[in-house]
């Protein structure tokens, strides 16, 4: 009894999926012919194959759906990328500008710098200079006053930019020069009347710096210059050889210049350039 419940269990089970299929397939033709009448009914299909392909249409078209999602979010971001790429380089390129006006600034208000620094120093080495010469002036000044006091303290007279010294004896005319000499002067040079009229005021016989030892006739002074102005008394030079040293004679005229022996004793007068 029992293999026989089992038998028509299973044969009912048999009918009932043969009933449920065929109420699918008539279901089913029913709502494609409802949708279109022109349309020739489908073969009848089994409920799962439906399903299962209009699960894999679902599929395709959420798979077609994300590809399209991707491939917009890829141009999304080159396209931001780009920009930001841009902005990047235009920001780069600005802040470039900037350094390299600034680096030009620099390099003019440096070059102005250098300029001014050049010039400065050159004013400051022309003023160097020029103390350096003023203190220069300045010393020999002092010199030549702590000079002048000493040669007026010890019986020099000052006259037209020369200072004089009267000797106190007498020597021969190379003694005589060699005093002067020694004492950083020479025998008298004289130029022109008024100092030849200073000379006068003394009232003595005087050695002056005029020989012509070297060459007869030929006179010069002590530094080497040839005498151009002469105050030669009467009938002098007389031409005697031996006399070959000049000599102040006659104080009391004006032409009072006189050959003598260069061995013979007399005073002497010693000059000395100085300006004041």
């Amino acid at each position: 009894m029992e293999t026989i419940i089992y038998e028509n269990e299973s044969a009912m089970s048999m009918v009932f999926e043969n009933l449920h299929d065929a109420t699918v397939r008539v279901v089913v033709s029913k709502s494609r012919s409802g949708e279109d009448s022109q349309v020739p009914a489908a073969a009848p299909e089994k409920e799962d194959e439906v399903m299962k392909r209009e699960h894999q249409t679902s599929g395709v078209k959420l798979y077609g759906l994300v590809a399209v999602s991707f491939g917009l979010l890829c141009i999304l971001q080159v396209t931001l990328n780009i920009f930001l790429h841009l902005a990047l380089f235009a920001d780069t390129e600005a802040r470039f500008k900037n350094l390299t006006e600034e680096r030009e600034e620099l390099e003019r208000k440096m070059n102005i710098s250098d300029s001014q620094y050049h010039s400065l120093t050159e004013e400051r080495d022309e003023l160097k200079k020029r103390l350096k010469n003023f203190e220069s002036q300045y010393n020999s000044l002092t010199e030549e006053s702590d000079k002048l006091k000493r040669r007026l303290k010890n019986g020099w007279l000052y006259f037209s930019g020369s200072l004089y010294y009267i000797s106190s004896n007498e020597k021969t005319w190379q003694e005589s020069r060699k005093d002067c000499l020694q004492k950083d002067a020479d025998l008298i040079i004289i130029n022109n009347k008024e100092e030849q009229n200073f000379m006068r005021e003394f009232k003595k016989y005087l050695w002056i710096g005029l020989t012509d030892i070297e060459t007869e006739g030929k006179w010069k002074w002590v530094d080497g210059t040839p005498l151009t102005r002469s105050f030669w008394g009467s009938k002098e030079p007389n031409g005697k050889t031996l006399e070959n040293c000049g000599q102040i004679k006659h104080p009391d005229s004006e032409n009072n210049w006189n050959d003598e022996r260069c061995s013979n004793p007399h005073y002497w007068i010693c000059e000395e350039k100085f300006s004041l």
